[in-house]
């Protein structure tokens, strides 16, 4: 099969499942933000594959396999595609998680909000490892004679997890913060890190995603 209808069905992949995903991201909030957070998903993942590709192929390079910039954006979006299937089955268990815990009006909705935002993490994690899992694979096919593929796979998640997690904060809200509007994008979408967030959501109350 021709690299046009797999690179059609990932994007396809990514837009459907991770926008389902995105969904639930923001559910909790209000049906306004799961249908911001529903758009906002598919395009962390592209952005993410899209500003990477130059420096995945200066890895791939550099660990020993011939990929240029077009086949390593090709098996990029096939992982994230992988992962988006893999986010999308969680769904429905996240949102019962959601349903269950205090709403964004209540006494303890920063404790809810923090929940929710490792809970994601862990989900994001868990299918970004599994797609790592299924990279390899893919890489060594690509380059069959060459032993380097799962430690480039595994630079590239590196890699891609750094970068996507400051894109996921420049486009934050995700879950929104209480006492905030629910809005597209914040005003102030270049204050701060996500790895500032994370800190401050081990704390009892703070402002994060």
């Amino acid at each position: 099969m021709g690299s046009g209808p797999v690179l059609g069905r990932s994007l396809a992949a990514i837009v459907l499942c991770g926008g389902f995903y995105g969904a639930s991201i923001g559910a909790w909030r209000a049906a306004e933000q799961a249908c911001y957070c529903a758009l906002k998903l598919p395009l962390l993942l592209l952005s993410t594959a899209l500003v990477c590709t130059l420096l995945n192929a200066l890895w791939a390079r550099r660990l020993g396999l011939d990929l240029n910039p077009g086949e390593c954006l090709r098996a990029v979006l096939l992982a994230f595609a992988f992962a988006s299937v893999v986010l999308a089955a969680l769904a429905p268990v996240l949102l019962f998680f959601d349903r269950t815990l205090p709403g964004p009006w209540s006494p303890a909705a920063w404790s809810s909000h923090n929940l929710l935002g490792f809970a994601h993490v862990g989900a994001v994690a868990a299918a970004g490892s599994l797609a790592l899992w299924r990279q390899r694979r893919w890489l060594a096919e690509l380059c069959p004679r060459t032993p380097a593929a799962g430690g480039l796979a595994a630079v590239w998640l590196a890699v891609h997890l750094i970068v996507g997690a400051q894109i996921s904060w420049n486009l934050r809200p995700w879950f929104g913060s209480p006492g905030l509007e629910v809005e597209f994008l914040r005003e102030d979408p270049f204050d701060g890190t996500f790895y500032e967030s994370l800190i401050r959501m081990a704390r009892p109350r703070g402002r994060t995603l």
